[in-house]
């Protein structure tokens, strides 16, 4: 049974899906997917990381979380055509990154090998520059503020419809 739960709807069987609750207004919404429990493990803990990066630096700010732990965080600096090319920025993406892109860029190529599959937290709204970036890794989940309405399609494409976004009160 959970073999055919991964198969036909790419549930992991070891992590079912987890649950909120609140005694006041939910913080945060489930926009597309199934959160587990580590998913929101990571959504809330990288979502601390990016808020207080933003509101130290003013900048927009990326995190990249696996199993709790940052894998890489960052903020978004525009990137260097040496720093594009050891970051792995194809040349389909060469247009200008937005500040928020980069910011992803930079946190994700931190450690490449530990966020293999992460949980990805930006400090801002994502726009379609981040979203095709995000597009093409191997990730779990997105928690942001909001989400352009062209970002938010490309991303509810990941993973055949079951990647995980949450949207979350800024505040």
């Amino acid at each position: 049974m959970a073999e055919e739960l991964s198969m036909r709807y790419g549930i992991n069987p070891h992590q079912a899906s987890a649950r909120c609750s609140s005694h006041g207004a939910m913080p945060l919404r489930v926009l597309n997917g199934s959160p587990s429990y580590i998913n929101l493990m990571d959504a809330l803990n990288s979502w601390q990381l990016v808020r207080e990066l933003r509101q130290a630096c003013g900048l927009p700010a990326a995190a990249s979380f696996k199993h709790v732990s940052p894998a890489g965080a960052a903020v978004g600096v525009p990137l260097d055509d040496t720093l594009r090319e050891a970051l792995f920025v194809r040349a389909t993406e060469e247009r200008e990154l937005s500040p928020l892109a980069a910011a992803y860029v930079r946190a994700r190529g931190a450690d490449r090998m530990a966020s293999y599959g992460d949980w990805i937290a930006l400090s801002d709204r994502v726009d379609a520059s981040a979203a095709q970036i995000i597009r093409s890794e191997a990730s779990d989940g997105i928690i942001a503020p909001d989400y352009d309405a062209d970002a938010l399609e490309v991303l509810k494409n990941k993973k055949g419809g079951q990647y995980r976004i949450i949207a979350i009160d800024p505040d």
